[in-house]
């Protein structure tokens, strides 16, 4: 008997010892998932005497890898910033939680559990680390997020479902403020954003040992950010700040005030890479912009985040 793709389960799980599966945490909605085992082989091409080319070969190498898509939930979310940023402080008020999400100057972020249960069989990914993630707003439809994962090959599970309420975070509550400095964006005026794309890589880096097919780690190296916004054409503003490479701060503020709930990146020093203007004749002219995140020694920050929901701890 067969089964459609909607009937996949996925969970995530913040690992108390690293490498080792823990039970799920929450089972989150998703839109895709790819995320399969996989494995990597040697071909013996020895010459034997005949003509055909090979005659053995060995698997060398096994984990699992793939991306996950989902709609932005507020208690979620939180879960994949964790292995994002690798740092949270959490304070508590009047029912709500605010978690703080910084980088960690390590190379060895918080891990994951991840898990997936359907019709065939239940399975977990131990030591899940992130490689990117994208964050995307766009009018008209549900804040997206997209994670790419890389684990341990998966173990079986026994694992029930279960779902709880959750808070979809939409592009109607969306706002982008730029200001001259971090200070200062807490006084700026939002902006007219069409849509927004937020990447966040970590260049994960398998360790690959010798007595060993499956990695020893997966460790996260240079974590660079990207942040890319559509906008109206209206004037040469957001031109001169390309052409004379002036330094800005950054919000993407993600705020549903009917809930109180609410995702914030702030990011404490950009630079514009690229600049475009469309050039439709029967169409409003609308320009795109793309920052590259820095490092501000002033702040100590590239880009950190902060999550207010009703989840009490990741």
């Amino acid at each position: 008997m067969g089964y459609i793709w909607r009937k996949i389960n996925v969970w995530f799980a913040k690992e108390t010892t690293r490498w080792t599966a823990v039970a799920p945490s929450i089972w989150t909605p998703k839109a895709s998932l790819d995320f399969e085992d996989k494995s990597e082989k040697v071909i013996d091409e020895s010459s034997i005497g005949v003509i055909e080319d090979s005659f053995d070969w060995h698997v060398v190498k096994e984990y699992a890898e793939g991306n996950f898509e989902c709609n932005v939930y507020a208690n979620s979310i939180g879960y994949l910033l964790l292995n994002l940023f690798g740092a949270v402080s959490t304070t508590s008020s009047s029912g709500k939680y605010t978690h703080a999400f910084t980088v960690a100057e390590t190379n060895a972020h918080q891990s994951l559990t991840i898990g997936l249960a359907d019709d065939t069989q239940d399975r977990q990914f131990a030591l899940a680390m992130l490689d990117s993630l994208d964050v995307n707003a766009s009018v008209w439809d549900f804040v997206k997020a997209t994670a790419s994962f890389r684990s341990k090959k998966s173990t079986t599970a026994t694992l029930n479902p279960s779902y709880s309420t959750d808070i979809a975070l939409l592009g109607k509550h969306v706002k982008v403020y730029i200001a001259d400095d971090l200070a200062w964006l807490s006084t700026a005026t939002a902006i007219s954003a069409i849509s927004s794309t937020l990447t966040i890589s970590k260049n994960l880096e398998d360790v690959d040992v010798l007595w060993s097919t499956v990695p020893e780690d997966f460790c996260n190296t240079q974590f660079w950010v990207e942040w890319t916004l559509e906008l109206k054409w209206d004037n040469e503003t957001y031109k001169t700040i390309y052409q004379n490479w002036v330094k800005k701060a950054m919000r993407i503020e993600i705020a549903d005030s009917v809930n109180w709930v609410s995702l914030t990146f702030d990011l404490a020093s950009v630079i514009m890479t690229e600049f475009a203007k469309t050039q439709d004749n029967d169409a409003l002219v609308k320009q795109s912009l793309t920052f590259k995140a820095l490092y501000s020694m002033s702040d100590s920050s590239m880009i950190s985040a902060k999550l207010i929901n009703t989840h009490s701890s990741y």
